[in-house]
């Protein structure tokens, strides 16, 4: 996902006005929309109704959360927590039971989280419901969800890195999991200038992760957090 400072109302544009969509979901999606409405476009055109771009756009606060849990003073955390919170409302009527349990259980750990001031345990708690959402999504997309979960990876693996003291094992085992996601998805990038500089990072996180170098852990998060971008607009392109 492209690197967020705040979820914009575009980004959180669920499109709930589509036949089918329960009063309670136009309702959450209100409170979404409105909550993220500061910096956002004028113009900002609403996201499809289809499932894949609601899964998606509910992703967005929790991606933020992970990304801004360890620096955000705690009014904007609450925040931020209350958007991803009324995004799972928006879309409840679309997860499968087993995923919103999971999902409800990691909004509880969240909770806890914050009470505590465990802003490492936080953020990890806010990427794994990312990872559910993700996941969630139909096969069926231009941009396949394994680039998603390139993202969960980095994101994974740095929020390991900011923790104290830093989690080396969970981050050996956030590097193994991109190593997976990246070996599904390499075979169908067919541009070196893509491909070269994502093994790297990959190839550098697990030395990081193995050798404990906190230097090249930070580099190579940055690094591999870039390349899903670029990856991303790879696929996007593809066929246009």
């Amino acid at each position: 996902m492209k690197r967020i400072g705040m979820v914009t109302a575009g980004a959180l544009s669920f499109a709930l006005v589509a036949c089918g969509t329960s009063e309670q979901d136009k309702m959450a999606f209100n409170r979404v929309a409105e909550g993220s409405r500061e910096g956002a476009e004028a113009n900002a055109p609403l996201a499809p109704a289809d499932p894949a771009s609601r899964l998606l756009a509910a992703a967005e606060p929790f991606e933020q959360l992970t990304e801004t849990a360890f620096t955000d003073p705690p009014a904007t955390l609450d925040r931020t927590i209350t958007l991803g919170r009324d995004a799972i409302t928006a879309i409840r009527s679309i997860l499968a039971p087993a995923v919103a349990g999971r999902i409800d259980g990691l909004l509880d750990e969240i909770a806890d989280h914050r009470k505590t001031e465990r802003r490492a345990d936080l953020a990890l708690s806010s990427i794994e419901i990312y990872r559910e959402l993700v996941s969630a999504v139909p096969s069926a997309t231009k941009v396949p969800a394994d680039v998603s979960l390139l993202d969960y990876a980095g994101f994974r693996f740095q929020a390991d890195l900011k923790a104290a003291p830093v989690r080396w094992d969970d981050m050996a085992k956030a590097a193994a999991f991109g190593r997976e996601r990246w070996t599904a998805v390499a075979p169908k990038v067919r541009d070196q200038a893509v491909t070269a500089p994502f093994e790297a990072a990959l190839r550098d996180m697990e030395r990081a992760a193995a050798g404990r170098d906190s230097a090249l852990a930070a580099s190579a998060a940055t690094a591999e957090l870039d390349l899903v971008d670029k990856l991303e607009a790879y696929f996007a392109a593809q066929g246009t």
